[in-house]
């Protein structure tokens, strides 16, 4: 019984990493500064997120959508994902900044 509470244990200790996390972790021996300095960061940071999220999330529902269907290449499909997670927003936002600024262009 020993080596199945050893086990659980184990698990409960494991530090739970968001993708957002991995993708800004830095290798090397700077790596403990940069998470003291993000974790702290973080903290201060959260709560004027989570406002942030929440006024967007409103802003978003109340926003009138047709849902589409398209074929698109799977390398810029990963590139997209990528970087909705890096920016933290879901990918059709991105998408709609990105047609937003291409027809703006096109005036």
């Amino acid at each position: 019984m020993s080596k199945v509470n050893d086990i659980k244990s184990m698990k409960r200790q494991r530090k739970v990493v968001t993708p957002t996390q991995a993708l800004a972790e830095v290798i090397g021996e700077e790596e403990t500064t940069n998470q003291e300095i993000n974790i702290s960061s973080n903290e201060e940071n959260n709560e004027s997120t989570k406002e942030e999220k929440n006024k967007t999330i409103k802003e978003e529902n109340n926003i009138e959508r047709k849902r589409v269907s398209f074929d698109l290449r799977t390398d810029l499909h990963k590139q997209l994902k990528m970087q909705a997670l890096v920016q933290d927003k879901k990918i059709y936002i991105l998408i709609e900044e990105a047609l937003e600024k291409y027809l703006e262009e096109k005036k």
